[in-house]
């Protein structure tokens, strides 16, 4: 009745009807969708995949939380099985209405239409999102599922893997309208209060529920998923209060909870993304850099966090990327993260530096030299510096002096530039001193970045130091040579052929003045070299001249003698030398003194005369003579000049208690010794070098070293004053005894002393009469 081909015709089409409703049934091609409403801090889009046991076969349900489509907008969700490599594609699209088909590498499903189902009780909120439920794709024990979906601009939104086992999967469940019937209430989410503590990052998560939790720390991004670095369950029966630690303080770390239930829905808390995270947190230090091509791509863990960081280039000196010292205008500019370093000088030194809020970060993304096209060497030489440059290509270069402190470099000098077309070349930079911080900063003039170079100056300052060591010593030695010779110089007049000649004249002839006159002679004539003239010397010598011409002559020559060669006549005064001054004056001097001056010591007199004779004076019948002489040719100068010059008197400390000076004899210039010591000798070397400072001042040096050494010697022959009461000349006991008011003659008597001292000769002015020498 029916032909043979439209029987064929009925059968394959039942086969074909038979295969597609079993593959049909397998595979249970059915998108449920359903709009809902909830608040802002809802994550989308979020992504849920759950394996349940149909049939007796496994299938892995899909369920997808995005925000609605647009019109002409597309949708994509790819499936792809490890186990089986097969992969199927879901497409959704709104035109007018949703529709929606599968497609794969057997399988070309014709387009559903699929009904938007609306829950009406969240209507007030304000976010709108689309449940996408799709079930189901089959699968065998032991794959991998993984599925990413796609906008229409073919962006990835999400992906998620899930590998099936036999505990996995649910029992078996129709997949029927049931799923479309849940609300709120029957997927409810954990109520929790999450507050942060940043000293010791650390969330502290109370939970106000009483079923099994989920909990996990990740970070947020938007538009995607939690990128979850920590999981674990908490029964709240046992612990309501849990710690959760953190790596790094950035506004996108958060934590999410969940319960247990299969695809159940989660509550995220990020309490730091809307703090001011002091120094920007920790985003520099979580981040990392890279070089891809031309492009530096900075990878933070808060991708979507909008602070202004600043990108420069820096140099690495050291080999801690913290020790980098910024170029001068080398800021990189850049957009979504991504920064063109396409002219930007490539050394595995050459490092950038970024800044956001007082933190700092330095990464050195170029590994290998091989990019660079030319190198420096920078050679240390004599007040300069040797740049030596070596290109591969043509090319200008630059180069300066910096002086580098700390992480700056200050620019110094001029800048030296030089074109190279290939090959090396050298450049010269003088510098005016060495500095510890001394740097040379090299560039290509077409190329950001600056290489700084510091040389090491370390042999070479050890030289510095080395050289200055011994160019101070070799001027401290010749100054040494230099000093030695001044003072040779101007103390040659002690030794030598020119030196000055000293008579000394005893005026006693007890032990202890003796003793201390030799002391005397002796210390001038070995410290000094002085030609010291003594009558107990020649006394004792064996071809005295002394003996054959006598006293009185000897010492008429030897005044003459010494004051011609420029010489002083030292008499040494004791309280014997008063007396034997009275006594000289009323035998032999009394008439060379004038009317005048005889009624200014009239008073004296009366006194000292009868001192005289309570105590008579013993002397040698050489000392005597000598110093009667001496006294006379003494008052031959003060009738003379005025002063006696070429005389001196000398009085020794100790006995200066009972040694009294005549008023005729006090302008004469005196000596206390030891205390006057130094004086005596810068009288006795001085005179030549009177008007030039340098030999003066070293004479003065001398004078007083020299005395330091004699004093010692002359006060150990000193007399040792004793307690026993000592005779005092008349007129100071007037003085010291009685009264201690001046008269009015007294001080007229004074007066005129003065007067007649200082007008004798007309030319000595202003000349005070001293006072008798006190010890």
């Amino acid at each position: 009745m029916y032909g043979t081909w439209f029987i064929t015709r009925v059968v394959l089409l039942c086969v074909s009807l038979n295969c597609s409703l079993s593959v049909k049934i397998l595979r249970r091609d059915v998108l449920r969708l359903r709009e809902e409403w909830s608040g802002a801090d809802r994550l989308l889009p979020r992504l849920r995949l759950h394996s349940v046991l149909h049939q007796q076969d496994v299938c892995v349900r899909v369920r997808l939380c995005v925000r609605p489509l647009l019109e002409n907008e597309t949708l994509k969700i790819d499936f792809s099985d490890s186990e089986t490599s097969d992969s199927y594609t879901l497409l959704v699209w709104k035109q007018n209405s949703v529709l929606w088909r599968v497609t794969g590498d057997d399988l070309h499903f014709q387009p559903h239409k699929a009904r938007i189902l609306t829950h009406e009780m969240n209507r007030t909120s304000h976010q709108t999102f689309w449940i996408l439920k799709y079930g189901c794709f089959p699968v065998r024990f032991g794959s991998t599922v993984t599925v990413s979906v796609y906008n229409d601009r073919e962006l990835l939104l999400i992906r998620q893997s899930l590998t099936v086992t036999h505990t996995d999967y649910e029992a078996s469940v129709s997949v029927d309208d049931h799923d479309d019937k849940l609300t709120d209430d029957e997927d409810p989410v954990p109520k929790a209060r999450v507050t942060v503590d940043e000293h010791h990052k650390r969330f502290t998560v109370r939970l106000d529920t009483d079923r099994m939790v989920k909990i996990s720390l990740c970070y947020k991004h938007s538009y995607r998923e939690c990128e979850v670095f920590h999981f674990q369950k908490i029964d709240p029966a046992v612990n309501q209060t849990v710690n959760l630690s953190f790596p790094h303080l950035v506004p996108c770390v958060c934590v999410q909870l969940w319960f247990t239930s299969l695809d159940a829905r989660r509550v995220t808390h990020c309490p730091l993304k809307e703090r001011i995270l002091p120094h920007a947190g920790e985003i520099l230090s979580s981040s990392s850099a890279r070089v891809l091509g031309s492009v530096l791509h900075w990878d933070p863990l808060c991708r979507d966090d909008q602070s202004d960081v600043s990108v420069s280039l820096c140099w690495r000196i050291g080999m801690q990327n913290s020790d980098c010292v910024p170029a001068p205008n080398a800021t990189l500019y850049g957009t979504k993260l991504k920064y063109n370093v396409s002219a930007v000088d490539e050394h595995p030194q050459m490092c950038v530096k970024f800044s956001l809020n007082g933190s700092q970060r330095v990464f050195c993304p170029f590994e290998s030299e091989s990019r660079c096209d030319w190198s420096v060497t920078v050679v240390p030489g004599s007040l300069h510096l040797h740049v030596f440059l070596t290109s591969n290509i043509a090319a200008s270069f630059a180069a300066q002096l910096c002086v580098r402190d700390k992480d700056t470099c200050a620019s110094r000098g001029h800048v030296v530039s030089r074109q190279l077309d290939g090959g090396a070349a050298e450049m010269s930079l003088r510098f005016p001193f060495l500095s510890a911080g001394l740097c040379v900063q090299v560039w290509r003039l077409d190329l950001h970045g600056r290489r700084i170079i510091c040389p090491d100056f370390t042999h070479r300052r050890w030289g510095l130091v080395i050289g200055t060591s011994l160019t101070l010593l070799t001027l401290l030695t010749l100054l040494v040579f230099i000093i030695r010779w001044l003072i040779r110089r101007s103390t040659s007049v002690w030794p030598g052929a020119d030196r000055r000649p000293v008579l000394l004249v005893c005026s006693s002839n007890g032990s202890p003045h003796v003793s201390a006159v030799c002391s005397l002679a002796s210390g001038l004539q070995g410290a000094l070299c002085m030609d010291v003239r003594l009558a107990q010397w020649m006394q004792c010598h064996p071809q005295s001249s002394l003996a054959q011409l006598g006293p009185v002559p000897w010492l008429y020559g030897q005044c003459r003698a010494v004051q011609k060669a420029g010489g002083l006549v030292l008499i040494a005064w004791s309280p014997d030398a008063h007396r034997a001054y009275l006594r000289w004056r009323n035998s032999e001097g009394k008439a060379k003194f004038s009317a005048v001056e005889e009624e200014e010591e009239e008073e004296e007199e009366e006194a000292e005369e009868e001192e005289c004779m309570e105590k008579p004076i013993e002397m040698s019948c050489i000392t005597a003579p000598v110093f009667n002489a001496a006294l006379s040719c003494l008052w031959m100068g003060i009738r003379s000049d005025g002063y006696a010059r070429g005389f001196r008197l000398v009085s020794f400390q100790n006995n200066n208690n009972n040694t009294f000076i005549p008023k005729r004899l006090r302008c004469v210039r005196k000596y206390c010794l030891p205390k006057d010591l130094s004086s005596l000798i810068q009288d006795l070397t001085g005179s030549n070098t009177r008007w030039r400072c340098l030999p003066r001042l070293l004479s003065k040096a001398l004078s007083f070293f020299v005395s330091r050494q004699l004093a010692p010697t002359l006060a150990a022959k000193l007399p040792v004053p004793t307690d026993s009461p000592k005779l005092v000349p008349g007129f100071s006991r007037k003085v010291t005894s009685g009264t201690k008011r001046k008269t009015w003659r007294q001080k007229k008597r004074k007066s005129k002393v003065v007067t007649s001292c200082l007008s004798r000769k007309g030319s000595w002015t202003k000349k005070t009469a001293p006072e008798p020498i006190n010890s």
